[in-house]
């Protein structure tokens, strides 16, 4: 017994499901009798690219009047249904792409038709053809001899050579939208007498990406029991993890509730799912999540900015999982998921910190306590109560100031000016002696945050696109000097800041102030800046 998907073939263009642009073309030539010598096919598999062409061989051989060719039900029509039409042939390129296949393709075109109509040859998988058989082909092509017609069906059209391109009549066909897929399918199922349910159609649908013939595939498999077609049942044939499941964890991702979500996951991974396509459905989920958002109906609690965090994250994991696909894979992913929601993880707590170390900066200058020179630039969260005191130094008088450390106990400069926001309250416990050479010691918070320079707030204050390319970055800092490094994976994410450099130093300039010598590093080259408004060297430079 035959496939689904072959005893579901159309046997008339009007039951061709979607690709009106390539038959309305069709059909209309048929009837004015202005059939083309040579056809190229092209499209994403299982859309209608080889049924189009046997359409198109029994249309130009059919018994019938013009007006309802290809009718489906005379001998001529049904011979090539049954593919034993003396006069249409179908050739695999993938098996016949050799030269000395060619050649004979090329004698056996030359032969009279054997019922007197029109031959047709289809060739499937064109651009499996190499390129001597393709050019071996350019002349038959170009110039075929009386009552021929040529019909090349391909993916991958981009591999054919531009010779061939330029003798066929091209017709892209596209992918079928979900609605069209899930209307074949109710016929099917309500053909064979099996109840199905919409949801479960919808979900064959979107698991087919455009093919009718992957659909009717599966739908094959669901209705082979004959029980109803339900969303359980057609989760398992899937292999998906259940719909409900999937929302319940990306109401805890959104909810920054990290017990139920990892807790979910483990259950699931006990269940038997692999880890991959836990990740990859959860970011469908929220994929869906943010889709419904854009059209005014939301189900989860998140923004569209937290949204895009979080679809973010979890891309960037994926390559993890082609090393290793186990739960400790699945966890990380979803943890950097949630700490990317709240904030990049630690430095959301050190966020918090700084905002109660500049109201202490605060209380303690209003009580006239060891306050700090204007102009000074402060200490990052996480130092301790022995931090140095800043002193103004600067040569320029608009700019911020550079801090220096004073020596321990002088008297400190401008006291009762107020202190800059960023810092914490100075001189609660005596300062430490100088550091060798007069820098300030640099104290590390949360491996974001050295000295006066603080990633962290970079992050937070750019827009929400530039955001997304700075989150794989590895930042180090030394005293004026920034390095920025991208991993060799994310290449991607290097080229596009690259594209923003200008935007990037206007941010970094904003928030740390001039004086800073950036590195750009990276799979895509080395950059080089000056927080001053000028890039060295006027751009990007390939390392």
């Amino acid at each position: 017994m035959s496939a689904l998907y072959q005893r579901a073939r159309p046997v008339t263009f009007d039951e061709v499901v979607g690709q009106d642009h390539v038959k309305d073309v069709l059909t209309s030539a048929i009837a004015r009798s202005r059939v083309g010598h040579a056809y190229l096919f092209s499209g994403p598999r299982g859309v209608g690219k080889t049924t189009t062409a046997r359409l198109l061989a029994m249309a130009v051989n059919c018994e019938a009047p013009a007006a309802e060719r290809p009718c489906g039900r005379c001998e001529s029509c049904r011979l090539v249904q049954a593919g034993s039409h003396p006069d249409v042939v179908e050739l695999d390129a993938a098996s016949n792409n050799s030269v000395e296949d060619v050649r004979d393709l090329r004698e056996r075109v030359m032969l009279t038709s054997m019922r007197g109509g029109t031959r047709v040859w289809i060739l499937d998988e064109a651009h499996m053809l190499s390129k001597a058989a393709a050019n071996a082909l350019l002349k038959t092509l170009e110039e075929p001899p009386p009552g021929l017609v040529f019909v090349l069906a391909t993916t991958e059209p981009e591999r054919l050579p531009p010779t061939v391109l330029s003798r066929c009549q091209h017709f892209r066909f596209r992918r079928l939208t979900d609605d069209e897929i899930r209307g074949k399918l109710a016929r099917l199922a309500n053909a064979a007498g099996v109840a199905a349910e919409t949801a479960a159609l919808d979900l064959v649908a979107r698991s087919a990406d455009g093919g009718m013939r992957d659909a009717e595939s599966l739908l094959e498999r669901l209705l082979a029991s004959g029980e109803a077609v339900t969303l359980v049942r057609t989760e398992d044939a899937l292999g998906l993890p259940p719909h409900e499941r999937l929302r319940a964890m990306a109401s805890a991702l959104a909810n920054g509730d990290l017990a139920s979500l990892l807790a979910e996951a483990d259950a699931l991974y006990r269940a038997g799912f692999a880890p991959r396509t836990v990740a990859d459905q959860l970011a469908r989920s929220l994929r869906g999540a943010l889709h419904a958002l854009l059209a005014g109906e939301p189900w989860l609690a998140a923004g569209e900015d937290d949204l895009l965090r979080l679809l973010h994250a979890l891309d960037d994991e994926q390559e993890r999982f082609v090393r290793h696909d186990d739960l400790y894979s699945l966890e990380v992913a979803l943890i950097k998921a949630r700490n990317a929601l709240l904030g990049n993880g630690p430095a959301a707590g050190a966020a918090v910190a700084a905002s109660a170390a500049a109201a202490a900066a605060a209380g303690a200058v209003a009580d006239g306590v060891m306050p700090v020179a204007r102009g000074a630039v402060t200490g990052t969260v996480g130092e301790t109560a022995s931090e140095t005191v800043g002193e103004a130094v600067s040569g320029d008088a608009t700019g911020p100031a550079v801090a220096r450390r004073r020596p321990s106990g002088s008297t400190p400069r401008a006291a009762g000016a107020e202190a800059p926001p960023s810092g914490g309250a100075r001189g609660a416990s005596p300062e430490p002696d100088a550091a060798p050479g007069g820098d300030p010691a640099q104290v590390p918070a949360d491996g974001e945050q050295v000295g006066q320079f603080s990633w962290h707030a970079v992050r937070s204050q750019a827009d929400v696109r530039l955001k997304a390319f700075l989150a794989p970055v590895r930042v180090e800092h030394s005293g004026s000097a920034v390095r920025v490094t991208f991993p060799e994976a994310n290449e991607f994410h290097h080229k596009q800041l690259i594209m923003r450099l200008a935007a990037f130093e206007e941010l970094l300039t904003a928030v740390v102030g001039p004086g800073f010598d950036v590195t750009i590093d990276g799979p895509a080259g080395t950059s080089r800046f000056t927080t001053s408004g000028s890039t060295r060297g006027g751009g990007p430079k390939k390392a």
